[in-house]
Order: structure tokens, then C-alpha cells, then sequence
């Protein structure tokens, strides 16, 4: 699918070439390229058959060049985000916001589930379990005590290790 046909554009170059100073200075650069994105590979193509190709673990620079397209040519931006594999419009704003705002970090993948430990380990389940036996309390009153000797669990937290383990009591 070719997501868009871009033919001309102005970079601004910095840095040194030749010990020419080009900073600050803007240079107009005329080229035609077709931009193609399949199965999450994104392919650029000049007039000349020269391609340069993104994998679908390169997510910065194909975030970058999602914005890039998006700021350059008029596709809407719904159908560009399809097309580099997300879902909404919203998505292609939030990637804009951080790609002009934010730092290069902020555009590496995030680790998907829990961002920290669990709270149930197997102490807290045994000491979970021990008070049951030890104690008549219902799972509300076993979290109470349990916080009250420094140990932060939720009721919920209770209900589940007892009805794991059978314990759960039973309303009469």
C-alpha cells in the first residue's frame, strides 16, 4: 500500500561540510518518493528506484517518519496512522506531541503489564493462610490486622489467596 507521494520539501541542513559552515542555512531540496508501509515494514523509494527500509522494530524512526509524512503531505491523519500499524487519530497526536516535544526516550516501545512487583508472594500468602487458621476473622478483617502489623495487603488481595486455597469462608 503506498501510504503517500511526497515531491519536494525544504531541509535545513546544520552542521560542517568541508569546513563550510551550513548552519542556519536552508537549502531547497527537490526529490519524489513514494513511502509504502506493509505488514509493519515501512519502504522508502525515490524517483531512482533507491529504497531504504524500516522493520517494525525500528518503532522511533517509523514513528518519526509517520510525523514527518503527516506534516509534509496532506493524507488525513486517521489513514496514516492505519497504515504504520496504530489504531486511532488520537494515537498520531499523541506520537506527534512527543516527537516534537519530547525526548528521544519517550518514543521507545513501553514494557506492556504490571510496572511493579506483586504485592502476593508466598509469605504473604502463608501469612495470609496462618492468620486464617489461627484467627475466626472474614477476609476484610484478616487485611485490617495483617495492615496493622505492617503489612499492606487489600481485602481483595485476602479474598483471592483464600478462595485460591479454599479457605474462602462461606456466607450463611
Amino acid at each position: 500500500m503506498i501510504v503517500a507521494k511526497i515531491t519536494y520539501t525544504y531541509l535545513q541542513r546544520s552542521g560542517i561540510i568541508e569546513a563550510t559552515t551550513w548552519e542556519g542555512t536552508t537549502m531547497r531540496i527537490t526529490f519524489s518518493l513514494n513511502v509504502q508501509a506493509k505488514e509493519g515494514t515501512l519502504r522508502f523509494t525515490d524517483c531512482a528506484g533507491k529504497t531504504v527500509t524500516f522493520s517494525k522494530e525500528q518503532t522511533v524512526q517509523q514513528k518519526v517518519s509517520m510525523i514527518t509524512l503527516g506534516e509534509l503531505c496532506g493524507l488525513p491523519k486517521r489513514q496514516l496512522a492505519t497504515c504504520f500499524g496504530f489504531k486511532t487519530r488520537k494515537s498520531y497526536y499523541d506520537i506527534r506531541h512527543t516527537v516534537l516535544n519530547g525526548s528521544p526516550a519517550d518514543l521507545l516501545p513501553k514494557r506492556p503489564g504490571p510496572h511493579t512487583p506483586s504485592k502476593r508472594t508466598k509469605e504473604v500468602e502463608a501469612l495470609i493462610i496462618r492468620t486464617r487458621f489461627e484467627t475466626d476473622l472474614n477476609r476484610d478483617a484478616i487485611a485490617e490486622a495483617l495492615t496493622q502489623q505492617g503489612c499492606k495487603v487489600s481485602a481483595r488481595l485476602v479474598g483471592q489467596v483464600l478462595a485460591d486455597y479454599g479457605l474462602a469462608k462461606k456466607n450463611r
